[in-house]
């Protein structure tokens, strides 16, 4: 008796319950927002269409001419409230001349330091072997402390 009676009533609630498929893409956002910092003309919150890229934000907050995109893949495809941070660019540290491997015209390229000099310091090298630390440099005839304070910054082993 009680399954027939619980049956009754399931086949009377079937009735009421609506058995229409859920449209779910009026649940979806048509637009997201992502945050972007750092080297642009216009931070802050910025709205993109669903299944925007990151060129896309890059493009709407505008980079400055001192942004560093190199880090940046602009197919990355964002999701809503990602952040993007755009890093300057870094100065580029000039490259040292070493004075144990260091050409002729290699060391010609250092301040203060001519043809003639440079000889010196490759015949000394040849002489007496590779240089142990940067002040033996000094050793070489022509080099005395005033020309060393200038190249030294700009010399390695």
């Amino acid at each position: 008796m009680k399954k027939a009676v619980l049956a009754i009533l399931l086949f009377l609630a079937a009735g009421f319950i609506d058995l229409r498929p859920i449209d779910l893409s009026s649940l979806q956002r048509e637009t997201i927002s992502v945050y972007v910092k750092g080297a642009v003309k216009n931070p802050g919150k910025i709205q993109l269409e669903r299944y925007a890229c990151e060129q896309d934000a890059i493009n709407e907050a505008v980079p400055l001419a001192n942004a560093d995109l190199s880090g940046i893949n602009p197919l990355t495809v964002l999701k809503d409230k990602d952040c993007i941070n755009i890093p300057e660019k870094k100065e580029e540290e000039t490259a040292k001349i070493s004075i144990n491997a260091g050409t002729l015209e290699d060391l010609c390229q250092l301040t203060g330091i001519g043809e003639g000099t440079a000889e010196k310091i490759i015949a000394y090298r040849n002489e007496h072997g590779l240089f142990q630390s940067i002040e033996e440099l000094k050793k070489v005839s022509g080099i005395g402390e005033a020309k060393y304070a200038k190249i030294q910054d700009q010399i390695c082993l």
